[in-house]
């Protein structure tokens, strides 16, 4: 067909909420042409391949291209463009993901039907019009939205398939099948079937899809009444006049909780009844594989086809969103299904695609299970903190001994040690975004130095007595005491850069033993630079809070080689008699001295930090 500007002899007037593919199969049906003629009628033509109308028309139809079809068909350019998707592009996300950028092909999302949508046949049937009588019923744009699943006005569940090929079968493909065929109802599946003989050409199915499925009743659940009322509450959400970006960010809750419960079955087995429960088991087996060559072999992003699964498992994502305990419901899912680092979960790396487009509360909810922030400067940028009333600086390297004991000792089991650590870094990361290493290294904690939990997988902690689901709880009840602090906070940074390379005077150290009682064996007491080097340690450990193995070594690093080596043979032995519960007499009185001292040197330091901080003020 010749392209021309000049309108048909006769048009077709579309439907409300018919989509660009339904206009285009019934007004080719009534001029005996095919869709791609009628593309070529039009300025789409430099749009389209060959052979095939491109993926892109249902999505929104640039100016120019709308001005040629409507004058083409005898309608208005908002009629025209009313037949795509873009009026819900900026409430539904997978919508502008799929929207090609200048000079970038098409790439849809999974959470859209474009070449298979599903239908509801009392729709195609029509209305009873005489236009509908011949050309049949439209196919509405909404059930190009996997959000679809029932149709409301017949109260019966969206078919997914042909009832005589079976096809689509989950198979993407284009706009229209079979586009250049002219001979097809627009009820008519146009998916094509092998031929029987090598001699034949390929033919369309061409089974009608406007007539009542013939399985037994049994096979065809209908919707219950709460299903059709969740249904009309996601309708609701595409047209009402409720905030774009609020309605936005549900949608993307709702398609990542959704594939927190496929990701993670069947550990959700039990949000659903034993028909759903089934299909919800076949469906994740088929998209995530079940070849048992590897959990993380196929970690994909779609929603069911079969409208009664997609239906259960929205509903079921859409409970679970409601629940006042979201961020405890999200790591039993997470850290039951998985024995591997939470940011490395199938569920984390889906969350991680979409984490800029959801809430708030699901990102903070979600922040234990998949330790991710939001990120700024761009998809490779760096990450961005959580909304936390304390700073970095006011966490110790080591966690406040009674932080620990009244949020943490609980649940460490053997791991208290690995529990204080991992909680200090995860706190200040909290804080300050970024990485956990960054974090680490706020604290003065290098990675060649420690391995943090969190890096680690769940059995090393469960193995260790500690559950890491209860350590989420206590962390995230510790940070919300901190968020109003009972006393000042303490600038734990402000104190580690005070004592960087810092060790104890000679004089000051004379002045320290000089205190110590006097005993027979006090002559035989070793007080020279080693042991001042520990006992510096020691100070360190409490003015800072810190480990021990972390703190600086300047005495030592200053000795030749030879001596450094010594040193370092005796200074686990040396640091024990320091640290040990029950130390010996002349450690105890060592003890008490510097731990006076450490409180003198505490308030000197912490004076110079009000002050600095006054005159930053």
């Amino acid at each position: 067909m010749r392209r021309t500007t000049d309108p048909l002899p006769r048009s077709l007037e579309s439907v409300s909420g018919e989509s660009v593919v339904s206009y285009l199969l019934r007004l080719g049906h009534r001029l005996s042409l095919s869709p791609l003629d009628l593309i070529r009628a039009t300025d789409w033509a430099e749009r389209a391949h060959t052979h095939h109308v491109p993926s892109s028309l249902l999505l929104d139809l640039p100016r120019p291209q709308a001005e040629a079809f409507a004058r083409l068909t005898r309608q208005t350019v908002e009629e025209i463009s009313a037949l795509t998707l873009a009026q819900w592009r900026d409430r539904y996300p997978p919508i502008a993901r799929s929207a090609p950028g200048p000079g970038h092909r098409t790439r849809l999302d999974a959470w859209l039907f474009v070449s298979s949508p599903r239908f509801c046949p009392s729709c195609l049937a029509g209305d009873g019009t005489p236009a509908q009588q011949v050309h049949g019923g439209p196919w509405h744009k909404l059930w190009h939205l996997p959000v679809v699943f029932t149709c409301i006005k017949h109260r019966t569940y969206l078919k997914a398939d042909c009832p005589d090929c079976g096809q689509p079968h989950d198979t993407p493909g284009r706009l229209i099948q079979r586009a250049n065929d002219h001979t097809l109802h627009p009820a008519q599946c146009r998916w094509t079937i092998d031929a029987q003989t090598q001699k034949r050409k390929s033919r369309a199915c061409g089974g009608r899809l406007d007539q009542p499925f013939t399985q037994p009743a049994t096979a065809q659940p209908q919707p219950a009444a709460d299903t059709l009322r969740f249904q009309q509450t996601l309708l609701d959400r595409l047209t009402a006049p409720a905030s774009a970006t609020e309605t936005s960010e549900y949608f993307t809750d709702l398609r990542l909780t959704a594939a927190l419960i496929s990701t993670t079955w069947p550990q959700g087995w039990h949000l659903f009844d034993t028909d759903a429960a089934e299909r919800i088991d076949l469906y994740s087996r088929t998209l995530h594989g079940d070849t048992g060559k590897g959990q993380y072999q196929r970690v994909r992003d779609a929603p069911p086809r079969d409208a009664i699964a997609c239906g259960a498992l929205l509903m079921a994502a859409d409970r679970l969103l409601s629940r006042e305990d979201l961020p405890e419901i999200l790591s039993d899912f997470v850290i039951a299904a998985f024995k591997n680092r939470p940011s490395r979960t199938p569920w984390a790396l889906v969350f991680d695609r979409h984490e800029n487009a959801c809430s708030e509360r699901l990102r903070q909810a979600s922040e234990p299970v998949t330790r991710s922030f939001r990120r700024v400067n761009g998809p490779r940028g760096v990450r961005a903190p959580l909304q936390t009333v304390y700073r970095a600086e006011h966490i110790p390297a080591f966690l406040e001994p009674d932080w620990y004991q009244r949020h943490l000792a609980s649940c460490s089991g053997s791991a208290s040690k690995t529990v204080r650590r991992t909680a200090a870094v995860r706190l200040v990361q909290w804080a300050m975004g970024g990485s956990q290493d960054e974090a680490a290294s706020f604290l003065g904690i290098t990675s060649a130095q420690a391995h943090f939990a969190a890096r680690g997988d769940a059995r090393r902690w469960l193995r260790a007595g500690c559950d890491p689901v209860e350590f989420d709880k206590a962390l995230r009840a510790l940070a919300t005491e901190l968020q109003t602090p009972r006393r000042p906070p303490t600038d734990y940074r402000h104190r580690r850069k005070a004592l960087n390379d810092w060790v104890l005077s000679v004089d000051d150290w004379d002045a320290l033993i000089s205190d110590l009682p006097r005993s027979p064996y006090s002559t035989h007491v070793d007080f020279g630079d080693r042991k001042r080097q520990t006992a510096s340690i020691y100070v360190w450990t409490l003015v800072t809070q810190g480990e021990h193995v972390f703190a600086p070594h300047p005495l030592e690093a200053a000795q030749p080689a030879t001596v450094q080596q010594q040193w370092a043979k005796r200074r686990n032995t040396t640091w024990f008699q320091f640290a040990r519960p029950d130390p010996m007499r002349h450690y105890a009185d060592l003890r008490q001295n510097l731990t006076k001292y450490a409180e003198r040197l505490s308030r000197d330091i912490d004076m110079t930090a009000s002050v600095t901080h006054g005159a930053k003020a």
